[in-house]
Parts: structure tokens; C-alpha cells; sequence
């Protein structure tokens, strides 16, 4: 599998890690640190060899941090965070009041600030000392950002976005109209954006003044970026990459087709890679344009990582794929997840960003001559954008038409639909269907960081006949198996590769989408799924899913 030519330069698998990678950070050279979810912390060479691992105590989906000195900050669900040596030595952990789901952000002094499910803001120290703890009121999953004045911000479920100073001092608290687990970014001035479930994208003041909101096409999970050309682009379950100049007004919309739930990153000559749930991989033009869309088969739920040597990382399909010959990360204020490659989580002070500005103009200088040398000079897209300049090509406050994705064969996953077809009325999956004598629950599950529906409860939705597989045993759980669904007397027969819970066979949504005449959509209410001409809305909550996950079996 290749990714086509892109911006004069072919991106070619390097290697591909099949760890069941869930976040990856890079550290300053071409090396990937990989949280698994096999309770184990991995650290790759460039050539995607393991050069060692460590275990944590449970799985964890918080982004690693990359220390200076190489060292490594994980967090996880068995409320620690772990600090390790650049060799994969256990140098401390620490316990907090709740599950981590945020990424840790560092500070400059080689303290971290990290939110958890309980309720709380902790800064911890170099040597793992709590240095302080201030309550939240709810939890958060959302990651603290750390301007360069040192003010931390982050939201929480209760929708107050808070700012503490070093010390743990409360600076202020905003009130946004829902949940905000959308991680801050900041912009070269301070301002503040983030996103919310209320559907609106905001804009704050470093003292806590609105200014500015935006609505938006669905609610907001993913973090914004931004851009070193002066945008701030975010995504949303409404299935759309937005962009808007930093005075809030609409720069370009680009219509994914499905819902987007991790940050855009942002490449050196302004194009932006953003994954969405139904496994496409999207490169964005810095004024909206499609430059490629690639299918890679199942949902892509965190950023794409860029090293400042431009190999590209991508989480999929329980694989770390690497990819090579591509643009570094932009050197903007806050181009990624997480503002560095290294996880951060902080705005860089002028010595760093000088350092990075040459280090990722130096790299991206062999793809700037063959860009220059294969196109004339009033057609080459490829300009770098730095922090200070903007990139060559116009900003159009309507993007023209991307061009359509290829037709997959029905072999291959379908678009995710979005609306129920015309005609087409919803209903909703009762809650249980304790009728079938292998349902427990009847709710979707998190396995392997993937959503899974249970066969049974869907057979009963939808009038069909479920063969239960012949290994099924009451209890029995981790077994692939291989189940069937019946409409009818020969009307329909869908074979579909399946997991058992708990002696319940479960099927992920990406498989599911792949049965001829089913599609899968999701919103921000849940999942809406066409099967055998019906459409049937299954009710879900996205934060409590990811909060209980299962590894795969």
C-alpha cells in the first residue's frame, strides 16, 4: 500500500508496527515513542524496530511526552503517571485521584501539569513530587495547554474552561454552553481556542474574554491547530475541517464526509493531514483544496504525528504505519496536537523556536529544490511556511469543489453515511434485548480502540436470524469467531468476522460497514446504522465508551 504522489514527493510506507499503537509522540530525531494498549510503552528506532518496552499498569490513550534529556512521560488508566529514561528505565510513578485520559503537558522547569477523570489539576515535579493539586469540580479529559507567560489551561465535562498560573492559582473560569473536551491551542499572541459539545468554536483573551465563537457542523472532540499562515482549523463530528482567520471569520470549510475526532497537523509548505472514523486520510490544502484522500481501512482517531525529518505516523487499523519523504511539521504556534512532535504541550519561547524554525527549514530544503525544479514558478505550491510567513497560495473564503473520492468496490469499506437515506425513518435500538439468549447488556463497546456493536442486540433490531457461532460459550471471552445473519427464508446471509465478550459475539463498526446494503454513520449523539433497508439510531455515549475501553482479545 502506497500513499499517491503528493507535492512532488511520492510517500512510501518505511515500516509498519503492528502494536496496537493508540498515540504516538516523535523525539528529536527520527525515533516514535508508542502507547499501546497492551499495557506497555514501546520506543521504536527509525527503522520500526523495537529498541524496548516497559510495562504500565493499565492501557492508557494519553499522548507520550518526550523530554529534552530524552526521558518519557506516560500516562494511564490505573490513575499513574509514569516517567521513564531515555533506555526504558522506570525512573518513578506517581498516584492521582482518577483514570488519565489527557495528555501530560510539560514545562519548561521539567515539571507537568496533568488533569484526571476525578476532578483534578496536578503539577508534578521532575522527580515525581505532587507539587500541587487544584479541583476541577468534574473530570477532564482534556489536555492542559501552557502559554509561554506560563498560564495552563484546559477544560472539563462541566464545560468551564479554567486558567491556573504556575503556582496553581485560579486565574479565571469560562463557562461554555457544554462538555469541552476538546484540547486549548494557542496562538503566537496568547488567544485561546478550543472547541465544545455545544457545537461552537471559541476564542478567548489570556484573561478569560470571549472573542469570538463560531458554530460548527457537529460537536467538537477534536483539538484545534494553529497555523504558522495565521488559521485556526479544527474538526468536527459533522464531518468537516474548518478554517478561520484569528478574527473568527470563515477562511474555508472542507467536507471530510465523516465525523473527525483527531487535531489537523499542519506540513511546512501549509498543507494539513487530518484522519476522520472512517479510515480516510485526508491532505488539505492551506486554502481548503484537496490534495489526496487515502483509504486506510478502518477509523483514525488520533493526529498524524510528523517528525521533524518528515516520516509521517499514523495510528490505524491497530498498526503504527510510518510513512517517508514528506514535508516536516509546520514551525507555527501550535501546528499539532500537542504543539510539538515531542508532545509538549506548551508554546515554544523564542530561543526553541529559532531552533526548530532552522532545524525544519534546513530538512524540508532537498523537497523545496525538486518542487522548484519540476514546476514553474507560478505554479509551485510549495512555499514553506514558517511562524512569520504566510503561505503563497490565496485563501479563498469558499474553497472550490474538491475532487469526488474513486468509487470503492464492494469489497471495500463505503463512505460513512451521515443522514439516513431518503426515505428512510430512524428508530432507535431498545436498550436490551434480553429475549436472545447470548445478549447481556446489548451496548456497544470500546475493543482494541475500536467500536464494537453486539451481534445479538442487532439481529433483534433489525429482524434478523443470528446463528450463534458453535466455539460461543457462556463466559468465554477473547475468541475470533466468525458469525452469520439471516433475513428471511434466503432473503439475505451476511457472514461478518466477529469478537466474543463474555461469550456475546461483537462486531466492529468498520467491519460492519463492509456487509453489502449496511452502512455505518456516527454523530455526535451515537451511531446510525442502514441495514437490510432500515435505519436504526443507536444511542451512545462517546465519553463514557473511550473511558472503559477493552484491549483486544
Amino acid at each position: 500500500m502506497s500513499l499517491a504522489p503528493v507535492a512532488q514527493a511520492q510517500q512510501v510506507p518505511r515500516w509498519t508496527a503492528s502494536i496496537e499503537a493508540l498515540s504516538a509522540a516523535a523525539s528529536a530525531g527520527q525515533d516514535a515513542v508508542v502507547l499501546s494498549n497492551q499495557r506497555q510503552l514501546y520506543r521504536l528506532n527509525a527503522a520500526g524496530q523495537v529498541q524496548w518496552k516497559a510495562a504500565l499498569g493499565d492501557i492508557g490513550r494519553a499522548f507520550p511526552v518526550v523530554r529534552p534529556d530524552g526521558s518519557l512521560l506516560a500516562a494511564a488508566y490505573d490513575d499513574r503517571l509514569y516517567a521513564f529514561s531515555a533506555a526504558g528505565q522506570p525512573l518513578w510513578n506517581v498516584r492521582l485521584d482518577g483514570d488519565i485520559f489527557a495528555s501530560p503537558a510539560l514545562l519548561p522547569d521539567g515539571s507537568a501539569v496533568v488533569a484526571t477523570a476525578g476532578g483534578s489539576l496536578y503539577r508534578i515535579g521532575a522527580d515525581g513530587a505532587v507539587l500541587w493539586r487544584q479541583s476541577l469540580g468534574a473530570p477532564s479529559f482534556s489536555s492542559p495547554a501552557v502559554s509561554a507567560d506560563g498560564r495552563i489551561y484546559l477544560g472539563s465535562q462541566s464545560g468551564s474552561v479554567f486558567a491556573f498560573d504556575l503556582s496553581g492559582q485560579r486565574l479565571w473560569t469560562f463557562q461554555a454552553g457544554r462538555s469541552v473536551f476538546s484540547s486549548p491551542a494557542l496562538d503566537a499572541q496568547g488567544n485561546l481556542y478550543f472547541g465544545s459539545a455545544d457545537r461552537f468554536l471559541y476564542s478567548l483573551t489570556l484573561r478569560g474574554e470571549l472573542r469570538w465563537k463560531q458554530p460548527l457542523s457537529g460537536f467538537v472532540n477534536a483539538s484545534p491547530t494553529v497555523t504558522a499562515g495565521g488559521q485556526v482549523v479544527v474538526g468536527s463530528f459533522g464531518g468537516e475541517l474548518n478554517a478561520y482567520a484569528l478574527d473568527g471569520t470563515l477562511a474555508w470549510s472542507y467536507p471530510a464526509g465523516a465525523p473527525i475526532t483527531a487535531s489537523a497537523t499542519e506540513l511546512w509548505n501549509g498543507d494539513l493531514l487530518v484522519g476522520d472514523l472512517s479510515g480516510v486520510l485526508h491532505r488539505v490544502s492551506a486554502g481548503g483544496r484537496e490534495v489526496s484522500r487515502e483509504d486506510l481501512g478502518e477509523r483514525i482517531d488520533t493526529p498524524v504525528t510528523v517528525t521533524d525529518g518528515g516520516t509521517w505516523l499514523v495510528v490505524v487499523d491497530g498498526q503504527l504505519r510510518a510513512y517517508a519523504g514528506g514535508w516536516p511539521q509546520a514551525a507555527g504556534p501550535w501546528s499539532s496536537f500537542r504543539a510539538t512532535p515531542q508532545g509538549w504541550g506548551r508554546a515554544l519561547n523564542g530561543e526553541e523556536q529559532s531552533a526548530v524554525l532552522a532545524q525544519r527549514r534546513a530538512n524540508a530544503a532537498p523537497l523545496e529544490a525538486v518542487a522548484q525544479a519540476q514546476a514553474p514558478a507560478a505554479s509551485v505550491t510549495t512555499t514553506p511556511v514558517t511562524a512569520t510567513r504566510p503561505p503563497a497560495e490565496p485563501q479563498p473564503s469558499v474553497p472550490s469543489s474538491p475532487a469526488p473520492a474513486p468509487a470503492q468496490p464492494s469489497a471495500q469499506p463505503s463512505e460513512v453515511a451521515t443522514a439516513p437515506a431518503a426515505g428512510a425513518p430512524a428508530a432507535t435500538i431498545p436498550a436490551a434485548t434480553a429475549a436472545h439468549p447470548l445478549v447481556t447488556d446489548g451496548q456497544p463497546r470500546l475493543i482494541g480502540g475500536r467500536v464494537h456493536l453486539p451481534l445479538p442486540a442487532l439481529a433483534a433490531a433489525y429482524g434478523l436470524e443470528l446463528l450463534p457461532p458453535a466455539a460461543a460459550q457462556p463466559g468465554q471471552s477473547g475468541a475470533a469467531v466468525t458469525a452469520e445473519l439471516r433475513q428471511g427464508q434466503g432473503e439475505g446471509r451476511w457472514t461478518v468476522p466477529a469478537v466474543l465478550v463474555d461469550g456475546v459475539p461483537y462486531a466492529s463498526i468498520g467491519n460492519l460497514d463492509r456487509q453489502p446494503g449496511a452502512r455505518v454513520g456516527t454523530s455526535a449523539q451515537g451511531l446510525q446504522v442502514q441495514w437490510a433497508g432500515q435505519t436504526r439510531e443507536w444511542p451512545l455515549n462517546w465519553v463514557g465508551l473511550y473511558a472503559n475501553p477493552l484491549p483486544r482479545p
